[in-house]
């Protein structure tokens, strides 16, 4: 049963709202994970700055603070799903893709899949061209006439090449030998 173009459409619509339902879902993801605080850490970094002020205020030499890192710096979980969410959703959009179009041609094989409009002047180019390809062949490669009254001989060109290499060509200079 082929389908129609109405199936078709439909079909790329379904996958292009799954694709799309699928980006949606692990933007969330990344949102919630980016905006995720942690109240806890944020009083106790507090209450450890104010202790911290109060000393200051006495007239007390500054400690070592309670916390090892920035309050500013980002938490390393939401970094961290960021950096293995991004190539999972490359993996995932390559097969969401596969998936919406499986019709799609292959890359590989690149042959002809329509006709060209006619008419058709070479109707078998490959045995033409070895065909054109023996004629040059037996015309490079042989000995003819080219005019017999004047005495003008084809020769092949291997031995013209060896010939013109050991007299040189008229008008220019021999080089050493």
């Amino acid at each position: 049963m082929a389908k129609t173009a109405h199936d078709k459409t439909r079909t790329d619509a379904r996958a292009w709202w799954g694709l799309m339902a699928l980006a949606g879902f692990i933007g969330i993801l990344a949102c919630r994970a980016l905006m995720r605080h942690r109240p806890h850490a944020e009083t106790t970094a507090a209450a450890a700055d104010n202790a911290e002020r109060e000393k200051l205020a006495a007239g007390d030499q500054w400690e070592t603070p309670n916390t090892a890192f920035e309050s500013s710096d980002w938490p390393l979980r939401p970094v961290a799903l960021i950096y293995l969410a991004i190539p999972a959703l490359l993996v995932i959009s390559c097969f969401a893709l596969i998936a919406a179009y499986p019709n799609a041609l292959p890359d590989v094989d690149r042959t002809m899949r329509i006709t060209p409009p006619g008419p058709r002047l070479q109707t078998d180019a490959e045995g033409d061209l070895q065909k054109f390809r023996a004629d040059e062949g037996r015309r490079l490669n042989t000995y003819y006439w080219i005019d017999k009254q004047n005495g003008i001989v084809h020769i092949p060109i291997e031995k013209a090449m060896k010939e013109l290499a050991t007299t040189g060509a008229p008008g220019f200079p021999k080089g050493q030998q």
